[in-house]
């Protein structure tokens, strides 16, 4: 239910024309969702509604009077805490938008940009789309890129090439 709420407020900002005026200043309000601190006060019910929304404009220097109003329907509807989720969903159908596709490549270690860019424009010559990836760290030993809205997993592992070179090295003995 919250995940269709978020993709309701989304679809109404992405057909915007200051569509990446809101997207900036979400994305700014996303970052501030990390502090525990900052959750509380958004939460919390003994804070008046327009101390809020003063608090969550003080995060930017020049005010838009579009992005405030939509502050107050969320406010109005108690749904500040939503902001992540839209954030989260804005990005995926912007992304979906521009024919990029977000993945997330799995690794032990911290991959450098240079690798990221080389798997990425190898994945782009493959699927003929423009992938765009991050790195997470991971405890397996392998490697696995996962492209969600292809549907599309990619992953080796050390282990398997192992057991498969143990495989065809009984098969040829």
């Amino acid at each position: 239910m919250d995940n269709l709420i978020a993709k309701k407020y989304a679809k109404a900002i992405i057909e915007r024309t200051d569509m990446e005026d809101f997207y900036h200043r979400l994305s700014v309000l996303n970052s501030a969702f990390c502090m525990p601190k900052f959750k509380d006060i958004v939460n919390s019910s003994q804070i008046q509604k327009d101390r809020k929304l003063d608090l969550l404009n003080s995060f930017f220097e020049k005010a838009n009077p579009n992005f405030i109003n939509f502050l107050k329907i969320l406010l109005r509807n108690s749904r500040l805490d939503y902001i992540p989720q839209i954030f989260k969903e804005l990005q995926r159908q912007k992304a979906l938008k521009e024919n990029i596709c977000q993945g997330v490549v799995y690794s032990k270690e911290a991959l450098s940009d240079d690798k990221i860019k080389e798997l990425e424009n190898k994945l782009n010559l493959k699927l003929n789309t423009k992938i765009k990836l991050k790195n997470e760290i991971g405890q397996n030993d392998g490697v696995k890129i996962y492209l969600e809205e292809l549907g599309c997993e990619i992953a080796f592992s050390m282990k398997a090439f192992q057991n498969k070179i143990s495989e065809y090295i009984l098969k040829i003995i």
